[in-house]
């Protein structure tokens, strides 16, 4: 049984994120307001206001700062030769996975570049989203940034990438072990994209 241990960005925490930003925004430039209006002979805020904005603004801070680091998860995968158990997502069976989406275009921008690329340019690292949707409805995605983003790195994009591979050849084993392979992955469309046969 093969084992995958990586981070990733698990995308569940996008309104909460949300929600402590435009707390931060707020309490930061009621707080500035303040400090810049209370030396004038006339102040609009009376300064015992300060004493409360103060310890806000260090809050929402805070707050904002434990819900973004908490968004990134870490995932450990168990693959075995009906399925893989995912420590985040639960037990998934290779019969019961209606599609996967791998983001080509994306990991394609990353060939033949070397790290030092992104250091020296404003090009921005793909953004990598990678999707597995089952028969039943349940989607799993993950969307790693490539190494140097604020989740993973390029040991946890390699890992995963590893994984993938590992799946798209279970697939095709299951779904198509008498055909050649088809494109990218053995069973990916140009777009990246596979479903279930018929």
């Amino acid at each position: 049984m093969n084992t995958y241990h990586f981070r990733f960005n698990n995308g569940k925490k996008t309104a909460t994120i949300l929600f402590w930003f435009f707390a931060t925004l707020l309490t930061v430039s009621l707080t500035g307001a303040m400090i810049v209006v209370l030396p004038n002979p006339r102040p609009f805020f009376p300064a015992w206001i300060l004493l409360i904005s103060f310890p806000l603004m260090l809050m929402a801070i805070y707050r904002l700062f434990k819900v973004a680091t908490k968004r990134g998860a870490s995932d450990i995968i168990s693959l075995s030769q009906e399925g893989f158990i995912s420590s985040c997502f639960g037990e998934v069976l290779f019969s019961e996975i209606q599609s996967i989406q791998v983001p080509v275009r994306e990991i394609s921008l990353l060939g033949g570049l070397q790290w030092a690329y992104y250091k020296k340019t404003d090009a921005d690292p793909p953004n990598l989203k990678f999707s597995i949707v089952t028969k039943d409805g349940k989607m799993l995605t993950f969307i790693l940034n490539e190494w140097g983003g604020l989740y993973n790195s390029k040991e946890d994009f390699s890992i995963f990438f590893n994984f993938i591979t590992v799946l798209a050849d279970h697939l095709y084993q299951l779904h198509y072990l008498n055909e050649p392979y088809k494109s990218y992955l053995k069973i990916l469309d140009e777009e990246g994209f596979w479903r279930i046969p018929g």
